[in-house]
């Protein structure tokens, strides 16, 4: 695939990007130059069509491609292990990251259930350990259902708006989940998203859970400390731009 190259950028897996930062960095699974096509013949999680939904209107994720090839490497394990249960996502802002859950739902016959408010950070949950940071509450204000919908689509997708744990449906409930993805920032729905999703986490299924070590969003720390003081699990760090951690459940 050729593209054009602008003054400052190069081509990087399939778009473009700026020189001289960690974007530069292909891993080999999906370097065109190396194992590309081999994986083309796979079928899994990488496509133009992926990486473009996962920049799409998000400028952090411009500069964070390590937290797409995780992501994408995390859907391929899953449909190479044909771990049983559908996915999951609290938190999804624009549908970057939901997009490749969307896919691999589509691709296996699996159900992403997609939860957010899709408005401003609740206000009821600025408090204790994140009672200090209210001017964040807009952060992810630049968001709605039906821009998310146009990006992920709607096949075996479920979009859940609303205030989370009040949010969930019955459907959601009764399932067992394959891969979860938490990136809700405050303490309190990331301690519902865990209390919910942790015990329908199938065996050897993953959960995911977006900055936990970026020194940004303290309460996300404290829910995950306190709930898995107790667990046999322990957490992966994953070196993208806001420290994203992993398990798979026992």
């Amino acid at each position: 695939m050729r593209r054009a190259v602008s003054a400052g950028v190069r081509p990087f897996g399939f778009e473009l990007v700026r020189r001289g930062s960690v974007s530069d960095y292909v891993p080999d699974r999906f370097h065109h130059n190396r194992n590309r096509s081999k994986y083309d013949k796979i079928g899994c999680a990488v496509s133009d069509r992926s990486f473009a939904a996962f920049l799409a209107g998000n400028a952090n994720n411009a500069i964070d491609p390590m937290r797409f090839y995780f992501l994408a490497m995390v859907c391929d394990l899953v449909e190479k292990e044909a771990i049983a249960g559908d996915v999951a996502e609290l938190g999804v802002y624009k549908g970057n990251t939901a997009f490749l859950l969307a896919e691999l739902a589509r691709r296996t016959g699996r159900t992403a259930y997609l939860f957010d408010t899709f408005k401003s950070l609740p206000e009821r949950d600025f408090i204790g350990i994140d009672s200090n940071i209210r001017d964040r509450k807009s952060d992810f204000i630049d968001t709605s259902i039906e821009a998310v919908r146009a990006l992920v689509g709607s096949a075996n997708v479920e979009i859940i708006a609303g205030y989370f744990p009040d949010s969930i449906t019955k459907a959601a409930a009764a399932t067992r989940y394959a891969l979860v993805h938490l990136d809700c920032d405050l303490y309190i729905p990331t301690r519902a998203g865990l209390e919910f999703f942790y015990p329908r986490l199938v065996s050897g299924g993953f959960l995911i859970v977006h900055d936990y070590m970026s020194l940004y969003w303290d309460g996300i720390e404290k829910a995950i400390n306190e709930f898995f003081v107790d667990k046999p699990e322990r957490f992966i760090p994953i070196p993208d731009k806001s420290g994203t951690i992993a398990l798979r459940k026992q």
